[in-house]
């Protein structure tokens, strides 16, 4: 789609220019919760800076544990480069890393986590989008109207090299961004009663459902094991968890 974007004379990769937008937005809209959390301002902004780091280590070594065949020489596994990251090692990097700063703050765990829904949602749409506009992540071939034809093959090497032309698959970017939007004013309304969790729970099990509902239309290059036993395991672990953890919730 738009690879690259020029802003100032500058080329800057659609992929990287979304991400770093996306952690700014993050940081910028959980800043006065966590303050209401108790975070002082440093303990804040030490905490996102942790976050942020983590969730970096934690996206490439879950990538590197479940497909170490796209690592080698020319693309050694500690490559600063915004590829090869995965998004579940991400989050539990990140998680960790926010529950060592709750005790740290002195924060309630529950209310912190609530706090992330709505900034890590936005920062997850615009990644999307960045996603998107890169031709990466996407999805299987499709014939329906709204499939896209990317100008890569899953953003790994130019269909140039190919004699035939690219397919029209589905844009997968756009269906997750979408439904990432319309889980949180449902999640906002079934958390009604206020009691810290109940927020986080409900979108957890949301973010998951939506993960394992369009884990089918995506092309992955990882290892059948992956795609078809090991992601929708932690999708449902996940769901299952999210549920047990609103149960407990109101117990």
């Amino acid at each position: 789609m738009l690879p690259e974007i020029t802003l100032l004379s500058l080329k800057l990769r659609s992929y990287s220019l979304c991400a770093a937008v996306a952690a700014l937005v993050c940081a910028a809209t959980v800043w006065a919760p966590l303050r209401r959390c108790g975070y002082t301002r440093r303990a804040a902004l030490l905490s996102l800076l942790a976050m942020a780091a983590a969730f970096l280590i934690g996206a490439r070594l879950w990538n590197v544990a479940i497909y170490p065949e796209a690592y080698g020489p020319q693309r050694p596994w500690y490559s600063p480069r915004m590829v090869g990251l995965s998004l579940y090692g991400g989050i539990a990097g990140a998680a960790a890393a926010l529950l060592v700063s709750t005790r740290l703050a002195g924060a309630k765990p529950l209310a912190v986590l609530d706090a992330f829904v709505l900034p890590f949602a936005l920062a997850f749409c615009i990644a999307r989008v960045g996603c998107f506009l890169n031709g990466c992540c996407g999805g299987i071939k499709t014939n329906l109207p709204w499939g896209v034809v990317f100008p890569s093959d899953a953003g790994l090497m130019p269909r140039a090299l190919f004699s035939f032309p690219a397919p029209a698959v589905h844009p997968t970017q756009l269906y997750e961004l979408v439904l990432a939007l319309a889980g949180l004013p449902i999640c906002r309304r079934r958390a009604r009663d206020k009691r810290p969790g109940g927020l986080f729970f409900c979108y957890a099990a949301w973010f998951s459902a939506l993960r394992l509902l369009i884990l089918p239309l995506r092309s992955l290059p990882y290892p059948g094991w992956v795609s078809y036993g090991l992601y929708p395991a932690l999708y449902l672990c996940c769901i299952f968890l999210a549920l047990w953890g609103a149960r407990r919730r109101r117990a």
